[in-house]
């Protein structure tokens, strides 16, 4: 049994509750300032020198080069919204001044590198598309250059890991080469996207693909063949919204396979 002296020590080593000290206060975080906007009314007033129309596109080269070789390395919202406006100017430039090299290179070269490699992949895929877009517009009848930018696209897909990007730029290098009379080749391409494409399940793509390989076997006179494949699109086409224009391609096709087998009516 302890003694009175030992329960005296005990009580007075354990603390009371009143006499706890208190922890002193945090000091209050200072405020940050809010970043302030980047300035880009130099590479605004640039854009913007380039729509007198008698601005050549000759001239209008260099300056939107310089816009997106920006010494600032200015990649903010501002900056990248006019960076990618650049961007589409530069290859209608490059189209109107029959400088078909250097649009084979445009996107894949050291121009656009840096702008590619501050914004996001989806946004990079966006402008590619529209930019491959523009030129096969402006240029219908260079299907050499075409294929040479889808080409160089592609590979530079492979090195970046791109792989969303580079199953759209396969299938308009398809349709390319379609056009090119390369069924063969087309075939190859077609095939193997679509493998890739149904494990994804990507119902826009494999419209679009399904309506090229059904293009190429009635180039190659397989008739029950493209109408496989364009019964294959019309089903992927049924699952999800088709803008107009591609589904006008696919009312096309229904029709001139209805002419091939005599079906006059309902092809009209």
């Amino acid at each position: 049994m302890a003694t009175e002296g030992e329960s005296m020590d005990v009580d007075s080593a354990a603390p009371s509750g009143g006499d706890t000290p208190m922890s002193p206060p945090k000091a209050a975080e200072p405020i940050q300032p809010e970043e302030e906007e980047e300035d880009c009314s130099d590479l605004s007033d640039l854009l913007e020198s380039i729509n007198d129309a008698s601005t050549t596109p000759s001239a209008k080269i260099p300056v939107l080069t310089s816009i997106l070789n920006d010494p600032a390395e200015r990649h903010g919202p501002k900056a990248s919204a006019i960076k990618e406006r650049a961007v589409y100017a530069l290859a209608r430039a490059y189209c109107e001044d029959n400088r078909h090299d250097e649009v084979v290179t445009l996107l894949t070269g050291a121009a656009c590198a840096p702008f590619f490699a501050n914004i996001t992949k989806a946004k990079c895929a966006k402008v590619v598309r529209a930019v491959l877009d523009a030129v096969c517009a402006l240029a219908p009848d260079k299907l050499d250059m075409q294929a040479q930018i889808c080409h160089n696209i592609i590979a530079w897909c492979q090195a970046e890991k791109r792989s969303f990007l580079r199953q759209r730029v396969e299938a308009k290098l398809a349709s390319v080469l379609f056009q090119q009379d390369k069924y063969a080749e087309a075939l190859a391409l077609v095939d193997n996207l679509l493998l890739e494409l149904k494990k994804l399940d990507d119902k826009q793509l494999l419209v679009e693909t399904h309506l090229v390989e059904s293009k190429i076997h009635h180039g190659l006179r397989g008739m029950a063949k493209s109408k496989a494949a364009l019964t294959a699109s019309r089903t992927n086409a049924n699952a999800i919204y088709v803008a107009p224009a591609l589904q006008s391609q696919i009312d096309l096709m229904s029709g001139v396979l209805h002419c091939e087998e005599g079906d006059y009516d309902t092809a009209h």
